[in-house]
């Protein structure tokens, strides 16, 4: 019963406030396997937008009273297994269930925006458009983690908080990490598309790093030089800025794989097992 109350309890909270909420069932009860709410037409004030967000919430959340580290994921609709606009996923929520229960987090899905995607996750300027991740990433840091402190169980310091994405979504990824070391402690930077936005590397040499940051960067051997000579040079600006290897760690490289979610499912396990010993 507790469980069932605690769900209707964020369903009406979310509902008063002019959300749009779906709670994804699981194969299991919520005490036996994480949940996963779907707040649709969450408002983005920064861009005048609104987004879709799918909030992992691990198992036994309902029935305890624990506060749980976070972490924010772009690319939304590709992370779970149990909801997904693609076929592969990265199967988040799968892994996150085998995990125990001392190393269970709360997962922030934020829906990319389709067509403006590439511009969305661009803090730069490019040949693609104007960019907007500077204001994507003020959206982040300003009003999305405030509302999850706001309503979910967490631990608000930035050292329980990371934020992960690929590709696109990794170049926003070190966007935000660097320009709100307060908000984000940690970051998951799966195959970056650093090529994209060269100013990223003057970005973060020329930005004091708290020695408490950690960055986790990967890539597949597949991806070719376009990926993996800028993820070592971004290694190399981490290094040369003074920051230990277990802060982060080696670029790690992923035999056989190419850039898709296939590789990022598989790398999401190692990155995780680093991550939680950040916490």
């Amino acid at each position: 019963m507790k469980n069932i109350f605690v769900t209707i309890t964020i369903i009406v909270f979310l509902l008063i406030t002019g959300l749009s909420v779906q709670v994804i069932a699981n194969p299991q009860t919520a005490a036996d396997t994480g949940q996963i709410i779907n707040v649709a037409r969450f408002a983005m004030p920064q861009l005048n937008r609104y987004r879709t967000l799918r909030i992992y919430l691990p198992k036994e959340y309902n029935t305890s009273a624990k506060r749980y580290p976070v972490i924010y994921m772009l690319d939304g609709q590709n992370l779970y297994k149990s909801d997904a606009a693609i076929k592969s996923t990265w199967a988040i929520d799968s892994t996150l269930n085998a995990m125990p229960l001392n190393q269970q987090c709360i997962v922030v899905g934020i829906d990319h925006a389709g067509k403006d995607r590439i511009t969305e996750y661009d803090p730069y300027d490019s040949r693609f458009g104007k960019g907007d991740g500077m204001a994507f990433s003020r959206f982040l840091a300003e009003t999305l983690k405030p509302y999850i402190d706001s309503h979910y169980r967490t631990k608000k310091q930035a050292r329980y908080t990371a934020i992960a994405g690929s590709s696109m979504g990794s170049l926003l990824a070190m966007y935000a990490i660097v320009q709100y070391p307060d908000s984000f402690g940690n970051a998951g930077i799966f195959s970056p598309a650093f090529w994209i936005a060269p100013d990223i590397f003057k970005f973060t040499q020329a930005t004091p790093i708290t020695k408490r940051a950690g960055f986790y960067i990967t890539c597949g051997d597949k991806e070719g030089k376009e990926m993996l000579d800028p993820a070592y040079k971004m290694d190399s600006v981490l290094m040369a800025k003074g920051l230990a290897r277990k802060q982060a760690p080696a670029v790690k490289v992923n035999q056989g794989f190419s850039h898709n979610e296939l590789q990022w499912r598989t790398a999401f396990p190692a990155f995780f097992n680093w991550l939680v010993t950040r916490f």
